[in-house]
Protein backbone atom coordinates (compact mmCIF):
# COMPACT_ATOMS: atom_id res chain seq x y z
CA UNK A 1 0.00 0.00 0.00
CA UNK A 2 2.83 2.38 0.84
CA UNK A 3 4.38 1.92 -2.60
CA UNK A 4 1.04 2.71 -4.22
CA UNK A 5 0.81 5.95 -2.24
CA UNK A 6 4.35 6.85 -3.27
CA UNK A 7 3.38 6.36 -6.91
CA UNK A 8 0.30 8.53 -6.41
CA UNK A 9 2.41 11.30 -4.86
CA UNK A 10 4.84 11.23 -7.79
CA UNK A 11 2.02 11.20 -10.34
CA UNK A 12 0.29 14.15 -8.71
CA UNK A 13 3.43 16.23 -8.64
CA UNK A 14 4.57 15.31 -12.15
CA UNK A 15 1.13 15.86 -13.62
CA UNK A 16 0.80 19.24 -11.92
CA UNK A 17 4.04 20.33 -13.59
CA UNK A 18 2.96 19.22 -17.07
CA UNK A 19 -0.04 21.50 -17.74
CA UNK A 20 -2.73 18.87 -17.00
CA UNK A 21 -5.61 21.28 -17.52
CA UNK A 22 -4.40 22.51 -20.91
CA UNK A 23 -4.01 26.15 -20.04
CA UNK A 24 -4.16 28.16 -23.23
CA UNK A 25 -3.41 31.88 -23.09
CA UNK A 26 -5.24 32.37 -26.38
CA UNK A 27 -8.58 30.76 -25.48
CA UNK A 28 -8.78 30.86 -21.68
CA UNK A 29 -10.00 33.92 -19.86
CA UNK A 30 -8.34 35.22 -16.72
CA UNK A 31 -10.69 33.34 -14.40
CA UNK A 32 -10.20 30.05 -16.23
CA UNK A 33 -6.42 30.44 -16.09
CA UNK A 34 -6.47 31.22 -12.37
CA UNK A 35 -8.69 28.21 -11.64
CA UNK A 36 -6.49 25.87 -13.67
CA UNK A 37 -3.36 27.18 -11.95
CA UNK A 38 -4.98 26.70 -8.55
CA UNK A 39 -5.90 23.11 -9.44
CA UNK A 40 -2.30 22.39 -10.45
CA UNK A 41 -1.04 23.96 -7.24
CA UNK A 42 -3.41 21.83 -5.15
CA UNK A 43 -2.33 18.65 -6.96
CA UNK A 44 1.33 19.43 -6.30
CA UNK A 45 0.67 20.26 -2.64
CA UNK A 46 -1.26 17.00 -2.08
CA UNK A 47 1.72 15.14 -3.56
CA UNK A 48 4.01 16.97 -1.12
CA UNK A 49 1.77 16.08 1.81
CA UNK A 50 1.69 12.42 0.81
CA UNK A 51 5.47 12.29 0.56
CA UNK A 52 5.82 13.98 3.94
CA UNK A 53 3.41 11.52 5.58
CA UNK A 54 5.15 8.54 4.00
CA UNK A 55 8.49 9.73 5.43
CA UNK A 56 7.11 9.85 8.99
CA UNK A 57 7.95 7.14 11.47
CA UNK A 58 5.29 5.48 13.63
CA UNK A 59 5.89 7.85 16.56
CA UNK A 60 5.35 10.93 14.42
CA UNK A 61 2.15 9.46 13.00
CA UNK A 62 0.85 8.71 16.51
CA UNK A 63 1.62 12.30 17.55
CA UNK A 64 -0.29 13.67 14.56
CA UNK A 65 -3.32 11.55 15.40
CA UNK A 66 -3.61 12.86 18.99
Amino acid sequence: MEDKLKVLAVWLKETALNNPFNKDVYTDGTLESVIKSAQEEVMYKIGDYLEEILEMDNEQIKDELK
